[in-house]
């Protein structure tokens, strides 16, 4: 390989088509857009699959004012609407749709003449009055729509040129006991620069926020419900005094057990203790039940970061656990991180229990419920036995054969075996002892047949106990999905 072709493959796996090796790609941080909408002549369509989430929230800016639509419940057959406006209570419509599938399209307006919401889903139009309260904030003519990070259902929004687009999904999937948050920032003004992320965990149910900030070179930082559990000190008291002044700034959260490490340009700026029992207070307990959740998902929140540029994926599934002996799994590898994948076994093995579909977590870690265990098929072993069991029959045969003649030959030729006595004395000698070596042989082979057939009933494809467990801050081989 000459220079040339080792400069290639370098940059093939590394940094010049944006890889960190392993499957890591560096990608833009997603946002998502503003929509110009009235509502009344351009209406808002979009498309929601119930198996990215439950909810969709939209929210909608006036001249003046703001308000959302929600249309929560989506994973049920009867999804509900619900109107909110800032300082009024939020209206429930009872109006239920009856959904099922994961797909579904959406039509949303609204008709200020006769003051009327219009939601449409599937081509079925349910028509809502505006709510009483704040009638002057819902007939404002609307300006922009923005989709919520809280909106997880929306797949597809229509452009302004009605084409179909991807909304951007902004809870990105990266499980934090096994994989660090890497990001960058590019900082080129002294204006005041937040990085606000939050972590969540599966179910999107629990979360925490972590927030950096900075103007200038004065860095700030806080976690939510733990800003007086490191040592009782304040979010404002809370400062790095170490990161390295460079405009481009690549940032690592890597959470522990007891602690979250922040590295900046390979710079370790600063540990924050949440599990020390120095600080026993009722603030550091609940910070520390927070901190240990599973955290599967993190999102750059759009209100507050305005910094961050770029993170990090984690790693795709490159290889099997070496307890998944015969496991196969379709498609192949390697894997996107957080795909899901079918799991079956190859030829020569049979499946005996475990799960159907798996998740990949990276590398050789995945997912699962049950762990899929496939033994060794050993009919064939059965097969191959049964054929030199024939073998030995045919060859026993023979044997008595040969000895019937063997016999008849004896008796014709007693006269020459008396007058040789001496020569038959030793040939029965080697002859005894070469039945007795052969003897010796067929029991060994016998043997190593028993222990192959015990190995194949036993042993192959066997798990490890034990294997799916959750943990913190080590690469074990399997995790079991929280």
């Amino acid at each position: 390989m000459n220079l040339l072709q080792v400069v290639l493959v370098t940059c093939l796996l590394s940094a010049c088509f944006g890889e960190d090796g392993g499957g890591r790609v560096w990608k833009t941080v997603p946002r998502r857009p503003y929509l110009k909408s009235d509502l009344e002549s351009t209406p808002l369509e979009i498309q929601t699959d119930s198996r990215l989430g439950d909810t969709v929230y939209i929210q909608v800016y006036p001249v003046v004012g703001e308000y959302s639509i929600q249309i929560s419940n989506i994973l049920d057959s009867s999804p509900i609407v619900l109107l909110i406006a800032p300082g009024f209570p939020g209206t429930l419509i009872q109006n239920y749709f009856n959904l099922t599938g994961p797909i579904h399209e959406w039509k949303i307006s609204k008709d200020n003449k006769y003051s009327k919401f219009k939601i449409s889903c599937d081509g079925i139009e349910k028509i809502y009055d505006f709510p009483s309260s704040d009638q002057d904030t819902w007939k404002r003519q609307v300006d922009e729509i923005k989709f919520m990070p809280f909106d997880t259902a929306t797949s597809r929004y229509k452009d302004s040129n009605w084409t179909w687009q991807d909304l951007a999904q902004v809870r990105l999937p990266n499980r934090l006991s096994l994989y660090p948050i890497e990001f960058k920032t590019n900082d080129a003004s002294s204006a005041r620069q937040y990085t606000h992320i939050t972590l969540y965990t599966a179910d999107f149910k629990a979360e925490t926020k972590v927030d950096i900030q900075w103007d200038n070179d004065d860095y700030q930082f806080w976690i939510d419900q733990c800003n007086r559990c490191d040592g009782g000190q304040s979010y404002a008291q809370t400062r790095f005094t170490n990161v390295p002044n460079d405009i481009e700034q690549t940032w690592k959260l890597e959470l522990s057990p007891s602690q979250l490490d922040i590295h900046c340009n390979g710079v370790k700026v600063y540990s924050y203790v949440y599990n020390n029992p120095q600080y026993s207070n009722s603030a550091c307990i609940g910070c520390t039940a927070q901190m240990n959740m599973q955290f599967e998902y993190f999102e750059f929140n759009e209100a507050n970061d305005k910094a961050a540029v770029e993170y990090l994926t984690p790693p795709q599934c490159t290889g099997l656990p070496e307890s998944w002996a015969g496991v196969k799994m379709e498609p192949e590898l390697p894997l996107p991180y957080n795909s899901r994948v079918s799991v079956s076994c190859a030829d020569g093995y049979n499946k005996t229990s475990g799960d159907s579909e798996v998740v990949c977590l990276g590398e050789e870690n995945f997912g699962f419920n049950s762990q899929p265990i496939c033994r060794k098929d050993c009919s064939d072993d059965k097969k191959d036995d049964d054929k030199d069991d024939n073998k030995d029959h045919d060859k026993d045969d023979d044997k008595d054969h040969d000895k019937d003649d063997d016999k008849d030959k004896d008796d014709d030729d007693d006269d020459k075996q008396d007058h040789g006595k001496d020569g038959g004395g030793s040939k029965m000698l080697y002859l005894g002892i070469g039945l007795g070596a052969g003897f010796v042989v067929g029991s060994l082979i016998g043997l190593v047949l028993y222990l192959v057939k015990a190995k194949c009933s036993s042993s192959a494809g066997r798990s490890n106990a034990g294997a799916s467990y959750v943990v913190k801050n080590e690469k074990a081989r399997v995790y079991e999905v929280a």
